[in-house]
């Protein structure tokens, strides 16, 4: 006969505590799988697994506990695990807490004392609170490097200190638990764009679940929408072409703090930031009043996550009808006109009689439409809903609506 551990046993009467309180969080609990794992400080998940230090469970009383345990699944449920994108671990652990925890409280559920809140981060986006924590870490010499100093990549694998097939996670001051990187896809695993999929699913019936019950958190359904709309992938590769084209030198201002301990003093990287952006939305009769509100939700991501500087926003479909101008932190609405047959040419000659030279052009498109003879001298990316391909750049299938 199996004997489970004293952590464990109050976990799983933690878990039944929420789906009879609070079923949205409960039901979505029972979707992760328990692991104990004494090579993390508190709790971490992938989405996959839900780990914790059984020494860490037992600091906390039953109230904490189901409050620890809520915040830990609400990080799967808002995709936190797929939307890093290449961010600094530890910080992203930090902005998904400040997203998650006022949440958690307006719906009745108890935390630790010392758990991160701040109200100028509420109804933000863990994008928003990563950005403006960034600005505020350069605006202190010497506060955060911009490397990951803790050594981790998310994946949970690299830490000295774990054991082979152990996760590992970043501490954060203030954090009850933290969120790594879905697990890469193999034959027992689904590919990250089906675990966030799946995950949508869950938070749906978790929804209904909750609404039968009449115990729906305040707040949930705002802070939940758009989420399970925006993709991930093709951010990920967009993310990657803005690195590669994003200029870098190196400053004495701005030591590399890794190597000060050992008494040498060199330069660190200097990154000028991302600059302008041109987004081609297309608004022919092919694409439906779905696919354009997943535009939307892709373009805030841009803005949200990234910061350029500038973003062009062309509305075409035979011809550019309209084009907007956003600066970083602006919440963009789009209001698509047009409606005949498509031609990506004209995005190409407006930007080019314009004198813009974006540093990536994005087409949303199903890419039903012609092209032009020639591929510009900067990187285009294809968002595609449908199933074409392009004669140039890259083309990233996204969810068809």
């Amino acid at each position: 006969m199996r004997h489970e551990s004293p952590a464990f046993v109050r976990i799983q009467k933690a878990r039944t505590a929420l789906l009879l309180d609070h079923p949205f969080f409960g039901s979505l609990l029972f979707r992760l799988k328990g692991r104990e794992s004494r090579s993390i400080k508190t709790m971490a998940t992938d989405g996959v697994s839900l780990y914790w230090n059984p020494e860490f469970v037992d600091t906390l009383n039953a109230a904490n506990l189901a409050g620890t345990l809520a915040h830990e699944v609400m990080h799967p449920a808002l995709h936190h695990h797929a939307r890093r994108c290449g961010r600094d671990l530890k910080r992203w652990n930090e902005a998904c807490d400040y997203a998650i925890n006022p949440l958690l409280l307006d719906a009745g559920l108890c935390l630790p004392d010392g758990v991160l809140v701040d109200n100028r981060f509420r109804d933000m986006s863990a994008e928003q609170i990563y950005n403006q924590l960034e600005t505020e870490a350069e605006q202190k010499p010497g506060d955060h490097d911009e490397e990951n100093e803790s050594g981790e990549d998310g994946t949970g694998k690299d830490s000295p200190s774990s054991k082979p097939d152990e996760p590992s996670a970043p501490v954060t001051e203030g954090g009850i638990g933290q969120v790594l990187d879905a697990p890469l896809p193999d034959d027992n695993t689904p590919t990250i764009e089906e675990q966030v999929r799946e995950w949508s699913v869950a938070v749906n019936q978790a929804v209904t679940v909750a609404k039968q019950a009449g115990k729906v958190p305040a707040g949930i359904g705002r802070t939940l929408e758009g989420v399970a709309e925006a993709g991930v992938d093709w951010r990920e590769l967009l993310r990657r072409l803005w690195s590669e084209t994003t200029p870098a030198d190196y400053s004495w201002m701005r030591p590399n703090r890794r190597h000060i301990w050992a008494g040498l003093y060199l330069p660190g990287v200097m990154r000028e930031g991302v600059g302008e952006v041109a987004i081609a939305v297309d608004c022919s009769g092919s694409v439906s009043s779905r696919q354009l509100r997943l535009f939307e939700a892709e373009i805030r991501s841009i803005l949200e996550g990234q910061r350029p500087q500038r973003v062009y926003v062309l509305y075409f479909d035979a011809v550019v009808h309209k084009v907007e101008t956003f600066e970083a932190g602006q919440r963009v609405s789009l209001e698509p006109v047009g409606g005949g047959g498509t031609e990506f040419g004209p995005c190409f000659e407006w930007l080019d009689e314009h004198g813009v030279v974006p540093q990536t052009l994005v087409f949303l498109t199903d890419l039903y439409g012609s092209f032009p003879p020639s591929e510009p001298a900067y990187p285009v990316l294809w968002a595609s809903t449908g199933s074409r391909k392009a004669p140039f750049g890259e083309v990233i299938p996204m969810q068809a609506a």
